[in-house]
């Protein structure tokens, strides 16, 4: 009898089959009368906290993945947290600064410009949209997934609960209460269960999103980590979600220097169909 101590040797080599059989198993059934095709994407963008001047920036390179998306087909696209205006980390300075910026970068959601845009892009692309930004309600700021339907019409907010429990969110950031925990969104190709980042780690969330109808996980996310090495905890969850909820997910987290990146999309048997590298900006389709 062999005693394995580390990982056996055709472990990559096997993954990549059965991702390539459940990509097999999936065009063989696209080809039943009763199937409904349906393409989604999660572009891992560079997280970048700047200002106005880079929200701006970030805003035209979200528009730009939309296009490049449509030109693939891609009917949801899922992007991550907090990547309208960047996710403020240690890295672009301390957890107060980081509150001052949300603040100055927050968005009313019926009159912000940049959400009209994102708006309009998915009027004409016919593409549903998931996004990460800060949000302004009153005197309060949510860390909030939006939601914007293949018409262009808004659907709504996930707001983030619970938060991580870090100064950095905490500090910046109210927290709803857990009757939002979770959330389900009606769009013109699916039902969709909206998470972000930690509030996607709980499996009750996720249990409670099926039952009300989600077919598909969109999972938006800024999880730190090895930028070189990447991390399975991604990949552990949402293969666990997809494989206990009979769904299909997408994982879409950000490329930056302290993040694990390794955004997927995973078929509802549990298996990956597609892992993107670590610090790569990229687009991940199936």
């Amino acid at each position: 009898m062999k005693i394995y101590q580390e990982i056996f040797d055709d472990h990559a080599s096997m993954l990549l089959a059965r991702s390539k059989k459940a990509r097999q198993e999936i065009s063989t059934s696209l080809e039943e009368d009763s199937a409904l095709p349906l393409t989604v994407a999660a572009f891992q963008m560079k997280n970048s906290c700047g200002g106005e001047e880079q929200k701006k920036q970030n805003l035209v390179r979200m528009l730009s993945a939309i296009d490049l998306a449509a030109e693939k087909g891609v009917q949801i696209l899922t992007f991550p947290e907090m990547c309208l205006s960047g996710y403020f980390t240690p890295t672009a300075g301390s957890a107060q600064e980081g509150k001052l910026a949300n603040l100055e970068l927050a968005d009313i959601v019926t009159e912000s410009s940049y959400l009209q845009a994102l708006q309009e892009k998915a009027l004409s692309t016919q593409m549903v949209l998931t996004f990460g930004f800060a949000e302004k309600l009153a005197d309060v700021i949510y860390n909030s997934i939006g939601v914007i339907d293949a018409d262009g019409s808004w659907l709504g907010t996930r707001r983030k609960a619970p938060l991580y429990p870090w100064a950095y969110e905490n500090e910046s950031f109210e927290e709803p209460g857990t009757e939002d925990r979770s959330v389900v969104f009606q769009t013109k190709y699916a039902t969709i269960g909206v998470s972000n980042c930690f509030d996607g780690e709980f499996p009750e969330s996720i249990r409670r999103m099926r039952f009300a109808g989600a077919e598909i996980l969109l999972w938006s996310n800024a999880a730190l980590g090895n930028s070189k090495l990447g991390s399975s905890h991604r990949i552990n969850h949402s293969g666990a979600h997809a494989q206990a909820n009979n769904m299909w997910v997408v994982c879409c987290n950000c490329a930056a220097e302290n993040s694990s990146g390794t955004s997927l999309i995973v078929s509802n048997s549990g298996e990956p169909l597609v892992i993107l590298p670590p610090n790569e900006e990229a687009l991940a389709l199936a």
